[in-house]
């Protein structure tokens, strides 16, 4: 079966990062989960695309992009997607994480507000004690 998806690739920050592309439309970020990558979002981007612009980014770590020595905590994650979306130029997203990628997602609302037009967690996990002690 074909791919939906374009793979790019950037250096952020001195670090590869794989992110691919479906579709055309307003902008929507696609968040994977804990040991995943932006393939996960295969069955979307064919369902989806024909009305997004599908952004669905291997995190620091996971799938094709590097995997150096730092920070992997949710809000560098929240971070390196926010520069990724500046280097490609779209400005502002809807904003979807599925497990791991739903924290990223949440931090990135938290952080960025006025680059989320929309927020949407699926089986979502939390923002952690970083955020609330609670």
């Amino acid at each position: 079966m074909a791919s939906a998806f374009d793979a790019w690739q950037v250096e952020l920050h001195g670090h590869r990062v794989i992110y691919r592309i479906a579709g055309s439309g307003p902008p929507v970020v696609l968040i994977h989960g804990m040991v995943n990558s932006s393939r996960h979002w295969e069955d979307v981007a064919l369902r989806l695309a024909d009305r997004y612009t599908l952004i669905a980014p291997d995190l620091i770590g996971h799938g094709d992009s590097a995997t150096p020595r730092g920070d992997y905590s949710l809000g560098a994650h929240a971070a390196s997607i926010r520069d990724l979306l500046a280097v490609i130029g779209v400005d502002h997203a809807t904003i979807v994480g599925h497990s791991l990628g739903g924290g990223v997602a949440m931090q990135f609302f938290y952080q960025f507000p006025q680059r989320t037009d929309r927020l949407v967690l699926v089986s979502s996990g939390g923002l952690g004690r970083e955020v609330s002690p609670l």
